[in-house]
């Protein structure tokens, strides 16, 4: 049975700041405590460790595209060069310091209900209780400045399979402006 979270921003950075420290129980406690086991999670990501081959196309852009920088900018996505895997990607504006995020845009691919696109729309307010695991994925993000990958299933009510997320900061100056988000669903 689904709780109640507390989704309070101490919160989301407590577990983030866990999350960076490549500490995984109390993540894995908040997902049961949202219906779902707890995720895979991993840092130092690279292509052999990637599920599949849209995954790891996105990460070979992302590191080919950042040329020697901490991340490419957000300037530097072009969709025809993202062309094979458009549709099964996210990109998210970092609000206030990583406080939210608003999805600049969200795959046609990915819609788990056709035509609910959540274009335009802040993490914090989208319907799904797991809107908490994707904040602190994100904010874990932002202070590692690295990828991250993650998979996690849904709550079985949600009758979803798999989702692998792939995780890329976007910025200049050092600091993260956007994050592009390479989502695949998976069979069970």
């Amino acid at each position: 049975m689904q709780e109640t979270v507390n989704f309070s921003s101490a919160v989301l950075w407590s577990r983030a700041e866990e999350l960076v420290k490549e500490e995984y129980i109390a993540l894995g406690q908040l997902m049961e405590k949202l219906g779902s086991p707890s995720p895979q999670i991993r840092w130092r990501v690279d292509a052999d460790h990637l599920p599949c081959e849209e995954l790891k196309f996105l990460l070979d852009w992302w590191q080919t595209t950042r040329a020697g920088r901490f991340a490419p900018a957000p300037a530097d996505v072009d969709p025809f060069a993202l062309r094979p895997i458009l549709g099964r990607v996210t990109v998210l504006d970092v609000l206030d310091g990583g406080e939210d995020f608003r999805y600049r845009l969200y795959g046609s691919a990915i819609m788990n209900e056709p035509g609910k696109d959540l274009t335009g729309q802040l993490v914090s307010e989208i319907w799904t209780p797991l809107r908490a695991f994707f904040a602190i994925t994100y904010r874990a993000m932002l202070q590692r400045r690295e990828p991250l990958y993650t998979r996690h299933i849904p709550h079985h009510s949600l009758k979803l399979s798999t989702w692998d997320r792939l995780i890329l900061p976007l910025g200049e100056n050092g600091q993260v402006s956007r994050i592009l988000v390479g989502l695949i669903s998976t069979a069970d």
